[in-house]
């Protein structure tokens, strides 16, 4: 019988996410030109460096999308760097994250 610790289920449930995340970011570009926001959390899925990086790059060309998500892990310096570089180049129109859970259900300026 085999046994896993928390750490063990831990890295196999970020590596789901990081799973769905890619999946997702190749559903997104296919259909980018009728998104204009995408409202996400960490539970659900995370995006890996390399795949937000390749779903900017891909959005290039699109309308800007806005982007608002309750995961704190964007927030990173290694994620902003990214963040702010697509912002600058007009790929994102808006960058939120939103840890307050009541904020982030009912933020609805964005969505204007």
């Amino acid at each position: 019988m085999i046994y896993m610790d928390e750490e063990d289920e831990f890295k196999s449930y970020e590596e789901k996410l990081l799973q769905y995340g890619e999946k997702l970011s190749k559903a997104l570009i296919e259909f980018a030109p009728n998104l204009r926001i995408i409202k996400f959390s960490g539970y659900d899925f995370k995006f890996s460096l390399k795949t937000l990086e390749f779903l900017l790059e891909n959005w290039k060309g699109q309308t800007a999308i806005s982007i608002i998500t309750s995961d704190p892990v964007y927030e990173k310096e290694e994620y902003m760097k990214i963040i702010n570089k697509y912002k600058n180049d007009g790929v994102i129109k808006d960058f939120k994250c939103i840890i307050n859970s009541d904020d982030y259900l009912y933020d609805h300026e964005m969505l204007m």
